[in-house]
């Protein structure tokens, strides 16, 4: 759905990661960084500003060159906020371009300033490891599928990852049923049979969904023991009986 949008990620102050657009190689990626996920170096000269957020990133973890650029923030600091709501502190960005070649995006960050003491954002040292998903793995069929013997559907999906990607699991919702349905549920796929010519895996799962169910879903994984997704930008994929596959349209 929004394929064509810039890449953001916005990391917000209770350490959620939120990506929007798609992360690929040969794109520019804007970070979005609440100031207030590192809140302990806030230096002063002057009374002017002596603090620094700064993102450091690499596109290899092994051996990869390790870049740092200054976040900024474009309104200035914010000395009063008028809500505790996210985004209502003091928001820094920075721009990073993805070399063609890139394997992933990984980042970290650092606060510091005249003290000289420092404070990491980390990830607890693993830093934040943003794969491109879009080449990670490729939706190869999904269905809602009517049981012939009774009244329910099956919802039913394949599809063929990179060998470096476990632990595929989708997570799905039934949204014309959401009484019964208000969380998503875990449908783990299972794989099976050798590579295909392109070197990827085939993954597939089943799962028994009210009859004409339309269901929501988007998927989650492991690459290298980092946590992945793919929630088309938070909006979810939906599939129904009948429905045509088009990923552009957020609806496969």
């Amino acid at each position: 759905m929004f394929a064509q949008d810039p890449p953001s990620i916005t990391f917000t102050k209770d350490f959620q990661t939120l990506v929007h657009g798609v992360l690929l190689p040969g794109r520019t990626v804007t970070l979005v960084y609440d100031a207030e996920r590192l809140p302990n170096e806030r230096s002063q000269d002057q009374g002017q500003k002596a603090w620094t957020i700064n993102a450091f990133y690499k596109f290899v973890e092994q051996g990869g060159e390790v870049h740092v650029t200054d976040l900024w923030s474009e309104t200035g600091v914010v000395r009063t906020k008028l809500t505790d709501e996210l985004g209502s502190g003091t928001m820094m960005i920075c721009r990073i371009s993805i070399p063609e070649n890139a394997d992933h995006l990984s980042v970290w960050f650092l606060n510091t300033g005249k003290s000289g003491a420092q404070f990491w954002d980390s990830n607890l040292g693993r830093n934040y490891i943003f794969r491109f998903v879009v080449e990670d793995f490729n939706v190869s069929s999904v269905a809602v599928v009517h049981d012939a013997k009774g009244p329910l559907s099956w919802f039913n999906i394949e599809v063929a990852a990179l060998p470096e990607v476990s632990d595929l699991t989708v997570l799905y919702r039934i949204m014309n049923n959401p009484a019964a349905d208000p969380e998503d549920k875990r449908l783990a796929l299972t794989s099976a049979g050798p590579p295909d010519s392109d070197g990827r895996l085939k993954w597939s799962g089943s799962v028994p969904v009210p009859e004409d169910a339309v269901v929501r879903f988007s998927f989650a994984y492991n690459a290298y023991g980092n946590p992945h997704a793919d929630s088309n930008s938070g909006r979810g994929y939906l599939t129904w009986s009948g429905a045509k596959q088009n990923p552009e349209a957020g609806v496969l």
